[in-house]
């Protein structure tokens, strides 16, 4: 008879507590779960019930999540989506729908009111629907076209708000990601750029140049691409183009290109690189260097050149079938092996075939000097907001990082377009690129902690 009673009674508490955790959970299927976490995370329901919740609670849309002072949570959604909450935050699930038989009707919806998150989104905004994830913010929007990247409200001057943080847990300094060194800003044609792991995608006007980049065009297309430092080149069709490397920061006195010409022809204006040390600035020709003086010309590298020949060199009978340089404006140098040669304004020069030597080209073809590629240096463009302004980096609102993919940042009417490596601002009034992503915006993803036995914990996708 104890033995039946004591069944009873335990049998009363599982289904209370089972009728209780019935009751705290919303109606209709949990949108994620609650993964690593560190601290306090604490969920708001729709019917306004508050419920501090731990590693695996469910999700559900609507949900209000908070992160308390020192805590940090991640959240996996069931399309795939990880978002890592920081310190202080809070951010609401307004709307989530996600079912694998049905990408029509995916639709995410976050408003982010406080503090700030780290995400890799999921299958939702990559297949079918490109605009059906979005993200809220203060007055803004932020359009994901499936992507890492990071969403910070900054209350006071450089997010000072989150220093005690900061100041108890370990960070990891965040992986440099590569500058937006150039943009595609006239594109006819096929254009794409093959990136140094041997990816490659497609380039569209606006579209993003970084350094690594080797820039191909195809038939019948020409593009024109502007750098960070206000030079800009024209590609002709079927060429082959390669940015091997390319600094400049102002602030920071920083600057140096090394730009290689690999098959076809550019049209070339220098910009603030090499102004003031020449050697800072190097355009290359199979074995041969171009030095600039600040100047515009063309160059072209086909035939022997363009097939990695040991001999890269052209004939006087046929200097387009080689390595050559013609100049518009300014002057150059035309160094190989076997010596060098200055080319001045309206010359042109090849590296001789039969010498290996740079020497001047008598008769220039009226293929080079009626080039019908337009000349980059008719083409004026405002590069502060192609590649963005110092100014407003730190002042309370909005930031946005993108560490991989696309993001569009808007405003009203307004728009912005954010790609690897570059930061968005915004505040009530405001919209605009940043030069640089302010060190507050580091270290949102992989967090080390450290906990008073010694103990270590990462929150974030790997």
């Amino acid at each position: 008879m104890k033995t039946a009673t004591l069944l009873f009674s335990v049998l009363l508490t599982v289904m209370s507590t089972m009728a209780q955790a019935a009751a705290d959970r919303p109606a209709g299927e949990a949108a994620g779960r609650v993964g690593n976490m560190s601290g306090t995370l604490v969920v708001q329901r729709v019917d306004g019930t508050v419920k501090v919740v731990g590693p695996k609670a469910e999700i559900f849309a609507g949900d209000m999540l908070i992160t308390a002072k020192d805590s940090y949570a991640q959240v996996e959604m069931n399309d795939g989506t990880r978002m890592t909450l920081r310190p202080n935050s809070n951010l609401r699930i307004e709307a989530y729908q996600f079912r694998k038989e049905a990408p029509q009707e995916d639709n995410v919806l976050l408003r982010l009111l406080k503090g700030g998150f780290r995400t890799v989104t999921g299958l939702i905004g990559k297949r079918g629907n490109v605009d059906a994830y979005k993200l809220r913010a203060a007055t803004a929007t932020i359009g994901v076209r499936g992507t890492d990247f990071t969403a910070r409200l900054c209350a006071t001057k450089d997010c000072k708000d989150d220093d005690e943080a900061k100041a108890t847990h370990e960070v990891k300094p965040p992986v440099t990601q590569s500058q937006v060194v150039g943009r595609v800003m006239l594109a006819q044609g096929e254009l794409s750029a093959k990136e140094e792991s041997g990816k490659e995608r497609k380039l569209l006007l606006g579209g993003p140049v970084y350094e690594g980049d080797t820039l191909i065009t195809g038939s019948k297309t020409y593009a024109v691409v502007a750098f960070r430092d206000e030079g800009r080149v024209s590609l002709q069709e079927n060429t082959q183009f390669r940015v091997e490397k390319f600094k400049y920061n102002k602030a920071r006195s920083e600057e140096n290109a090394v730009l290689r010409l690999l098959k076809g022809g550019v049209r070339v204006v220098t910009g603030l690189i090499g102004r003031v040390n020449h050697n800072n600035y190097q355009f290359k020709l199979a074995t041969a260097t171009i030095g600039v003086r600040g100047t515009g010309f063309d160059a072209w590298c086909n035939g022997p050149c363009a097939s990695g020949a040991d001999n890269p060199g052209a004939t006087q009978g046929d200097p387009l079938d080689g390595a050559g340089v013609y100049v518009w404006a300014g002057e150059v140098v035309l160094v190989a092996p076997g010596g060098s040669f200055i080319v001045a304004l309206q010359q042109a020069a090849i590296i001789a075939r039969e010498t290996g030597k740079p020497v001047k080209i008598i008769a220039i073809p009226p293929s080079v000097l009626d080039n019908t590629t337009p000349r980059p240096d008719g083409f004026q463009f405002d590069f502060e907001k192609l590649f963005g302004t110092e100014s407003d980096a730190g002042d309370p609102g909005l930031y946005v990082t993108v560490q991989d993919g696309h993001v569009v940042l808007s405003l009203n009417e307004k728009s912005l377009d954010l790609f690897s490596g570059e930061t968005g601002f915004s505040d009530s009034l405001i919209l605009k690129l940043l030069s640089e992503t302010p060190g507050f915006m580091g270290g949102g993803m992989e967090i080390i902690f450290t906990d008073k036995q010694g103990n270590s914990c990462m929150v974030g996708p790997s």
